[in-house]
């Protein structure tokens, strides 16, 4: 592990509830003096190369990141140092990078569980599963009342 033998976690954000307990959870995990990354990755607009609305399209969404990660800072658990990263590009291979590149004991991400045809066409956290070089914890979306019964992320 880098960042002086501190646990590095990187938790991915989306602002959603299984989300905000995967952040927890991330705390939790790495400690006091730990070290938790929470990424936001947006997705970039389409035909970027010939689009006339690209950079407001662009704009915008790095504005809506930037706000979820705001809202994601306002409700850090203690314990960690956090360091917030907003990353324009599909959201596992942007989740996957950071950890690579910070030396990551794992990853931390919630699944939503949004049903069959989400699951047909992938998802973040399946995806990551396939192709992060560390550990993924994923949290269901079915787990979040457990562990906030639980007191791991309440």
């Amino acid at each position: 592990m880098s960042a002086g033998h501190r646990r590095v976690i990187v938790v991915g954000y989306d602002g959603s509830e299984v989300s905000r307990v995967g952040l927890r959870v991330a705390a939790r995990r790495a400690g006091n003096g730990g070290l938790v990354y929470i990424v936001h990755a947006y997705e970039l607009p389409p035909d970027f190369l010939g689009s006339p609305n690209f950079e407001h399209l662009l704009s915008e969404r790095k504005n809506h990141g930037r706000a979820m990660l705001d809202a994601a800072a306002s409700e850090e658990p203690p314990g960690p140092e956090y360091v917030l990263e907003l990353i324009g590009g599909p959201p596992a291979q942007a989740i996957a990078d950071v950890a690579s590149a910070r030396d990551a004991a794992e990853i931390v991400v919630g699944a939503r569980g949004l049903g069959r045809v989400r699951a047909l066409l992938g998802s973040v956290s399946h995806e990551l599963l396939h192709i992060a070089d560390r550990p993924v914890l994923v949290i269901p979306a079915a787990a979040v009342e457990f562990l906030q019964h639980d007191g791991v992320a309440g």
